[in-house]
């Protein structure tokens, strides 16, 4: 039998005449050459980057387009790949084409949070706001943070989201909704994921995905500013508020709020059915607190500004009142575990945490021996309790009876911490208030120890 190879072997010895280019090909290769070296020093001067991406872990995630299928806009890539405008056939690790303008652009990705080696990385100064962890199904989590690429930035639309599987030692960029910071009424600053592919970018506008990352869709608030949103695995609940705050304060000078609800993987909000005089809460004019959101399993809990707490299902029904906050809501940080309501109190300059199977009555603990102004607080089933404060964090593994304060690799940032969360009885996070610090801290020991991770590649 005849070795196939003997064909091609005679193929390639053959000698093959090249064909010429057409005439000013080498014009034109030559002209690209001159464009491509400006635009790389453009990029190099720029450091800003819109880097997308997504909160979930499995499905694919393609280059990030505006709801109305037009292409984003562009904003400078300060990672070391290269720079690159959309093409018609992306790879999985990006794009193919060149941009006819000679400013800043970006890169576009197809990757997952779940693939630590997409060779996208988060975008140079990215300043965190938000994140959210996770479960895969199989035992691990994976997470995002949402924030902001630069300063400086090449457009107002810099968004940004950076993903990690190994819940911080690495980050990565992944696509985002193409927006603004809280600078306006279309900008968010905040993330939450109810599983691997239905998540909400929010505050003060919302944005959805129910593709696991892609594509992201502005979704109607009716006018009004989304000031909170919680999920479970199968449904969100948010907080709508009639506010006139801008920017960063969007969620202040509000004169009423109403609760939401929405299935995972829906793209509509209906309000909730609460008791008629919770339908449009109104800020009590002493503190203008807002109401305070939180869910366990399939339950909701809702501290209304008045300090009644209402309940009921997740994922749809009728909610009632259960009872009343052991202090008032200006007042407190709210966090959940699945067998109990948490409250840390503050009056006096005097911290107590205060615990409740279902909000209807109260158990007062230990005093809380911190120092500065507590701004989140997070608990977990095993028992572990974590408290943020502007100067530092404070833990406990009892329940609340002792407590220590954590320890921090390096001095603690400047303004302390916005944002503590807890994703199981180890593994925690949390956000420092100066987001231009480009970082966040992770826990693998329940609170007691705070590693910093730079949102980096």
């Amino acid at each position: 039998m005849t070795d196939p190879r003997d064909q091609l072997d005679d193929w390639l010895a053959t000698d093959v005449t090249p064909l010429r280019p057409p005439p000013g090909t080498l014009e034109r290769i030559s002209r690209r050459a001159r464009q491509r070296k400006t635009r790389r020093v453009v990029v190099a001067s720029a450091a800003c980057a819109v880097v997308l991406g997504g909160a979930v872990a499995s499905p694919q995630i393609a280059a990030s387009l505006r709801p109305d299928g037009k292409p984003p806009p562009v904003a400078s890539e300060s990672s070391s790949a290269s720079t690159q405008a959309p093409g018609p056939q992306p790879t999985s690790s990006g794009a193919t084409g060149e941009t006819q303008s000679s400013g800043p652009v970006q890169q576009l990705q197809r990757t997952t949070l779940s693939t630590t080696t997409s060779g996208t990385v988060p975008p140079a100064h990215f300043r965190p706001t938000s994140v959210t962890f996770v479960g895969t199904g199989q035992g691990g989590v994976v997470g995002a943070v949402i924030g902001q690429a630069g300063p400086p930035c090449a457009t107002s639309d810099c968004t940004s989201l950076a993903g990690t599987s190994s819940y911080g030692a690495k980050w990565y960029g992944v696509s985002a909704p193409v927006a603004p910071g809280p600078t306006g009424d279309s900008g968010v600053s905040q993330i939450r994921f109810a599983n691997l592919r239905d998540g909400w970018a929010f505050g003060p506008a919302l944005y959805a995905t129910t593709g696991g990352g892609w594509p992201w869709q502005q979704e109607d608030t009716y006018g009004q500013h989304v000031i909170s949103l919680e999920a479970s695995p199968q449904a969100a609940l948010a907080i709508f508020g009639t506010c006139a705050g801008a920017g960063t304060l969007y969620a202040t000078d509000c004169t009423s709020y109403t609760l939401y609800g929405s299935a995972a993987g829906s793209t509509t909000w209906s309000p909730v059915a609460v008791p008629a005089q919770f339908a449009h809460m109104q800020p009590p004019q002493s503190d203008g607190s807002a109401p305070l959101l939180v869910i366990s399993g399939s339950t909701g809990y809702l501290v209304a500004p008045s300090g009644q707490v209402l309940s009921g299902p997740v994922s749809g029904g009728t909610w009632s009142v259960v009872g009343a906050t052991p202090c008032a809501p200006a007042d407190i940080q709210l966090a959940v575990t699945p067998a109990h309501l948490v409250v840390a109190c503050t009056a006096a300059g005097q911290v107590t945490l205060e615990t409740s199977a279902s909000g209807t009555s109260w158990q007062q603990g230990n005093n809380v021996p911190v120092s500065g102004t507590p701004t989140s607080l997070a608990a977990t089933a095993g028992g572990e309790v974590v408290l943020a404060t502007t100067t530092g964090i404070y833990c406990s593994a009892d329940g609340g009876t002792t407590w220590q304060a954590a320890s921090l690799s390096g001095p603690a940032p400047p303004g302390g911490f916005s944002y503590v969360g807890m994703t199981n009885p180890s593994q925690g996070v949390a956000v420092p208030a100066d987001a231009s610090l480009g970082e966040v801290y992770v826990t693998g020991d329940g609170g007691a120890t705070w590693t910093l991770s730079p949102i980096a590649g």
